[in-house]
């Protein structure tokens, strides 16, 4: 009897340690599936669909709309490059980089945050698209128009890089992502479409719920085999 009581306490803790193991890996499954990480493909399709409104003398500033791989939902980007020209309905195709690791990009993300704020005025709008188009083109300064203040300008651009050195871990900068053309996916004749920032995108709900319910089923098929093992 004592050996049998052994063996039976030996296999309550084999199956104590697989449960674990399996709700260890359940949890990780889900950790992977729904990491900003993995929340977006390598590459997209994006179209051009129209700007926001706001001008600053000829020059249009966040928002700017687009389609990504077709969807109906349009997304609002923030352009970076001040030297490329692109056109309402034109598209290509862009690989879609991580703001975290990038000084530059985090100091732009740092700026957008303050475009995008709900709530956020015309003026501060305007002023942090023209510092994140001379933080990337310092030759943009000689364009800017006189509706723009250049102080206010310097003091968004003096704001993120203080920003970025206090913060250098800070969660602001996974929340969004630069589109970067893929060099001759634009129309042929046209310039290299401009470098844009938007929201991190975040994963179709139905994709999800399909691979975390066959992961799940995967799970449990493993435990049921176990048990019967």
């Amino acid at each position: 009897m004592n050996g049998l009581a052994h063996q039976g306490q030996k296999e309550k803790e084999k199956m104590k340690k697989f449960n674990v193991s399996l709700v260890l890996f359940v949890v990780a499954v889900f950790a992977f599936i729904f990491s900003p990480v993995n929340a977006f493909a390598d590459t997209v399709s994006m179209t051009y669909e129209n700007p926001g409104g706001q001008t600053t003398g000829s020059d249009y500033v966040y928002p700017y709309n687009f389609s990504i791989d077709g969807s109906k939902t349009l997304s609002p980007l923030m352009c970076l490059s001040f030297t490329q020209d692109i056109s309402k309905g034109e598209s290509w195709q862009a690989t879609i980089t991580q703001v975290v690791g990038n000084t530059q990009y985090e100091e732009a993300a740092y700026i957008f945050s303050l475009a995008s704020a709900t709530g956020a005025s015309s003026t501060t709008i305007a002023d942090a698209q023209w510092a994140n188009w001379e933080l990337f083109d310092s030759g943009a300064a000689s364009s800017i128009p006189g509706s723009v203040s250049q102080a206010s300008v310097n003091t968004i651009l003096t704001d993120a890089s203080n920003y970025v050195n206090n913060n250098p871990h800070s969660s602001l900068y996974s929340e969004y992502v630069i589109y970067t053309p893929v060099a001759g996916s634009q129309p042929s004749g046209d310039d290299v479409p401009q470098n844009m920032m938007g929201f991190s995108p975040t994963p179709e709900p139905g994709s999800l719920i399909l691979l975390g319910t066959g992961m799940l089923g995967l799970a449990t098929f493993v435990y049921r085999r176990r048990r019967i093992a």
